[in-house]
Parts: structure tokens; sequence; C-alpha cells
């Protein structure tokens, strides 16, 4: 379907879920800021640190709201429609509701690629930089609520297990390395010591370095071979490695995989979180066919409120369940090609089947 009617069809789907993603994402960046500000306050940044924050937290917002949006925007699109009777005239002149699907396809389609891009991209970086301007303003000596910065850091790197007491604000500085290499039988052999490691650009300088080794019959502590430590720890990866949930783009989880980047988690979790990285844009699409019953909200046979929140249901049981999957495949508990692309697909074919019904009567 080409013309008048599909650029209709399109502006009303585009304008309803622009709308609402500006109006939920909003939302939770007030719930974001009242959980912050205090803490931005105590830190005295004042009202300039409160809007960088929330200049940086934006992205993540977007992402989390993108496909509740979509949902959102769908349903009242549709039921829009058919309260107007638009979808009966419609449907009188011979074009059915997969052909109506079919010309707004390219609303969902774009949303798609930008929920990409945004968590792709955007949401790494504004995410690392949180972290970096959030550790470089610690609150004032002598704060009761000030966390303690005594927590060890934990990394398995390229040259062994790693451990770091204290970590600067940017990355680049570590206080307290603790390095645990391996012999050749898979057994701890050498422990690495360096009062401080400082990145050049591109290689970490040690000081106060101290080398144990452990032999057969014997403790031996030597000097170390050499004062610089070559790595595939980045100062971008020291920011990320306390994160609960980090924020990767896809290029640094292919390199985590292939070992060329530093990873704190299990490799379950970086295989789900590639793989979701690609099928989580799909929730669009998944979303446009969940809300199908909102067309058939405004009949008289008075199941218009059961149809919408039948929709708003769908919807919601696929986020949960998608989120359930995501988590179990995060521990590698099944599958991360099941934990990405179970939810979608199973939905997916829901809502076909219900096109499929609608198109038949």
């Amino acid at each position: 379907m080409k013309g008048p009617l599909a650029s209709y069809l399109r502006r009303m789907l585009l304008g309803q879920t622009v709308g609402l993603l500006l109006a939920l994402a909003a939302l939770m960046q007030v719930l974001d800021l009242l959980d912050a500000t205090t803490d931005i306050l105590k830190r005295h940044l004042g009202l300039r640190g409160v809007l960088h924050y929330a200049a940086l937290r934006t992205p993540a917002e977007l992402m989390l709201a993108m496909p509740l949006a979509a949902l959102l925007g769908a349903l009242f699109t549709f039921y829009t429609l058919a309260r107007r009777r638009e979808l009966v005239a419609i449907r009188a002149t011979g074009v059915n509701l997969r052909m109506v699907l079919i010309a707004m396809l390219p609303v969902p389609l774009l949303f798609a690629s930008a929920q990409f891009w945004v968590a792709d991209q955007l949401v790494p970086t504004t995410e690392t930089a949180l972290a970096a301007w959030w550790n470089s303003t610690t609150p004032p000596p002598g704060d009761d609520d000030a966390q303690s910065s005594g927590n060890t850091l934990w990394a398995h790197t390229g040259d062994g297990l790693a451990a770091f007491d204290r970590i600067s604000a940017d990355g680049r500085h570590i206080g307290g390395l603790h390095l645990y290499r391996r012999g050749a039988d898979g057994q701890f052999a050498v422990r690495l010591e360096a009062r401080q490691a400082d990145w050049d650009g591109s290689r970490w300088q040690l000081a106060g370095a101290d080398r144990l080794e452990l032999r057969d019959d014997s403790v031996a502590r030597t000097p170390p071979d050499s004062d610089i430590w070559q790595t595939n720890l980045r100062p971008d990866d020291l920011l990320r490695i306390d994160s609960p949930q980090p924020q990767l783009s896809s290029t640094v989880l292919i390199g985590v995989l292939a070992g060329a980047r530093v990873g704190a988690r299990p490799a379950s979790y970086y295989h789900t979180a590639l793989y979701r990285r690609f099928s989580a844009p799909l929730a669009s699409l998944v979303m446009l066919l969940l809300a199908l019953p909102a067309t058939r909200a405004a009949g008289r046979s008075g199941e218009g409120g059961g149809l919408l929140l039948l929709s708003l249901g769908l919807g919601l049981l696929f986020v949960l369940v998608d989120g359930l999957l995501a988590a179990l495949g995060d521990g590698g508990r099944v599958p991360p090609l099941l934990a990405s692309a179970g939810a979608p697909l199973a939905f997916a074919a829901l809502g076909l089947t219900i096109l499929h019904r609608y198109d038949s009567t």
C-alpha cells in the first residue's frame, strides 16, 4: 500500500510513539533524579551537577523506554483508527489488516535501528563518562554517608587474575595491584604485586613491584622481569568492572569473547549480551503485532476495555519473559541464543496468529 493513506498511517504511529517515548523517558528521568539528587548535592555539585547527571543518564532512560513506547504507540494508534471507524473504511476499500501493518512497518524498523544505535554506541559512551565523572566527584572527607573505597576489584586479564585495591576516577591509575599467574599445570605459580600502576597511553608502568614465585619445594622472591605490565586491560575496562550492569558495545563484547578485552563476568554473560544487542531492537516489531487486539476495541460488543488490557498485558508479558530469559542466559542457565531470541520469536508467532485470525474474520 502506497500513497497518502500509507503516509497517514505512518505519521500517526510515529507521532504517537515519539510522544510516548519522550513522556516515559521524562518520567524515568524524574524518578532517577529523585534518588540521585541528594548524593549530587552532597558532593557540592549544585544545579549544574544535576543537569550534567541528567544529560548523561538520558540515553539509558531512552533505551529502557523504547519497547514500552513502541507498544503503547501502536496500541493508541490502532485504538484511534478503530474508534474513528477509519479501519472500517480502510477495509471496505479492500485493504486488509496485513497491508495496514506493512504500511506501518517503516516506523518500527526506524525505532529498531535507533534502539540499536542508542544501546550499542550512545549508552556505553555516556555510562563510561558518567562513571568517570561520578568517581571524580567523591563526597568531601568526613561525610558519614560517603562510601568506602576499600573494596577490592577483580578481573580476568590476558596476563592472569588481577585484583585492584584502588583505581582513579579516570581508570588510568591503579593503587595496589595484585596479579596471579598460572603455570603450565594450571595452578597458580607467580604472584606479582605493585604499589602503583600508571597507564601511559599504550601500557602500564609499574612502581614498587615485587614478584613471588612458587617452585616445587620452595618459594622464591625475585625482582620482576620488567616494570612494564603488558596486558589487554584498558582504563575504560576498569571503569566498568565495578558496574552491576555494564553497558558494552558490540565491538567490546566481541573483544572480550576473543580475549582482546578484559571481562570480570562469566563468558555466558558476554555471549548473551552480544546476541541480545541484535535481538532486543526486534521488540518494536513484536509490539506492533501484540497491539493488534486494540483494532477490535471500539466495537459494539462491549469488549473494548478488555481488548486494550489484553494488548497491554501481552506486551508487558513479553517484556517480563524476555527479561527473565536474559537473566537466565547471563547466569548460564539457558543457552545464549535461547535467552536472546526465545521471547521475540515466541511472541512474534503469537502476534502473527492474531493477525491471521483477524484477517480471516
